[in-house]
């Protein structure tokens, strides 16, 4: 005897809820085994280690620009005291005038003391090749990453789900 209609209905879509159940645990099993970061250093170290020391490279980069910039800046009783060295009187300028002239004699000392030009260009070669570098490993790491090196061995039966016109039915 032949099952009626609803039922049928009804039990294939109890079949796709549990399949789409087990579906979803797997994925979830995969997310949290992705994102475990001993799991991910054990299956690519280099790229972790790259990723870490372009981050660690950026970071000192970063910070060696800032402490040097730091190092060149003048103070405002410098400038002062050069101005007044100079034989200028810089206590008759007021506000934004006093600002201006500061900053004006802080642009020019700076391109006065600058390293020489091949010297310069050197050191932003290298800058430049250490960045290139550093976003290879990068990219290598994020291709790695998303990509799946190690997928389950059990493929999903696709003929056992009813094809869409048998569930109109």
């Amino acid at each position: 005897m032949g099952e009626v209609a609803s039922a049928r209905t009804d039990r294939e879509l109890s079949e796709l809820r549990a399949t789409i159940d087990s579906d979803i645990r797997l994925l979830r099993e995969r997310i949290t085994e992705d994102v475990d970061p001993r799991r991910l250093a054990r299956r690519n170290p280099l790229a972790v280690f790259g990723a870490l020391a372009s981050v660690i490279a950026i970071g000192g980069v970063t910070t060696m620009r800032g402490l040097s910039e730091r190092n060149r800046r003048r103070s405002d009783t410098d400038i002062d005291t050069l101005i007044a060295r100079l034989g200028g009187r810089i206590d008759k300028l007021r506000g934004r005038a006093r600002k201006r002239l500061r900053e004006q004699l802080r642009k020019e000392i700076g391109e006065v003391e600058q390293p020489p030009k091949p010297k310069q260009m050197f050191y932003e070669a290298i800058a430049g090749a250490l960045t290139a570098a550093f976003t290879l490993v990068a990219q290598r790491f994020a291709s790695r990453l998303v990509g799946d090196e190690d997928l389950p061995t059990e493929t999903i039966d696709t003929t056992a789900r009813p094809s869409r016109r048998e569930l109109r039915r």
